[in-house]
């Protein structure tokens, strides 16, 4: 593991007073969580989009199954299925999990095998105008088709009231042997759909809207809009 990222995370898990939906929390068994994604973004090489989705359920009182796909345009994409392990959960603690992720991935319509391993972790506060929370990833990421592994640093911050809108930040980053150092910073406004309905008939209900507009720079700049629908059941 790179001496950075040893830092890094064990900084932040030492002075933050954050909390999340995921990763390092454990889900109360048959509880979960979803999310929907669509990205469009504006690079040289014209408009691109991605299509992502995750699912997470407390399947018993030691671990949580989920899925996460990916698939950016017809170019590449992955399909994951994981299992978080919680390390340490409960009161006002640090939470910390790890999750072992195994399926494939694919490019110029070939597939590959592809494994993720997860070390999370999070904290939260309650403050006056609601709880503040944060959620730090921490992962080492083998594809098929390359010859090196990527180290990923993700973090993902906002804050929790009974206000019907509330902000979000995700900052995501990746670096590794022969790879190029990115990141993408995209920060949201979460709108809650608690209460809303549709033509008087669908309530939703234990959802949230994000709307946020994502910086991304990697061997070229981008900047483009994401659209994401949580769901917590």
């Amino acid at each position: 593991m790179p001496r950075r990222a040893h830092l890094v995370l064990a900084l932040w898990a030492a002075t933050l007073p954050l909390a999340a939906s995921a990763g390092a929390w454990k889900h109360p068994v048959d509880t979960g969580f979803a999310s929907t994604s669509f990205t469009l973004r504006r690079s040289d090489q014209g408009l691109v989009s991605e299509f992502g989705y995750y699912r997470d359920f407390g399947l018993s009182a030691r671990f949580d199954l989920g899925i996460d796909l990916n698939q950016q345009d017809n170019q590449e994409g992955h399909v994951l299925v994981f299992a978080r392990l919680p390390l340490r959960q409960g009161g006002d603690k640090t939470q910390i999990a790890a999750e072992l992720a195994l399926g494939g991935n694919h490019a110029q319509l070939q597939w590959h095998p592809m494994y993720r391993l997860t070390l999370s972790a999070g904290r939260s506060r309650r403050t006056q105008r609601g709880t503040l929370w944060g959620n730090l990833d921490l992962s080492f990421e083998q594809r098929g088709n390359t010859p090196h592994p990527l180290w990923k640093l993700d973090g993902s911050f906002g804050l929790d009231s009974s206000r019907r809108l509330s902000p979000l930040l995700q900052v995501e980053t990746s670096f590794g042997q022969g790879a190029d150092f990115a990141y993408a910073i995209t920060p949201s406004l979460r709108i809650k759909l608690s209460g809303l309905s549709l033509a008087g008939k669908h309530r939703f209900e234990k959802s949230d809207l994000t709307i946020g507009l994502e910086y991304r720079h990697a061997k070229t700049q981008s900047l483009g809009l994401r659209i994401a629908l949580w769901q917590r059941f």
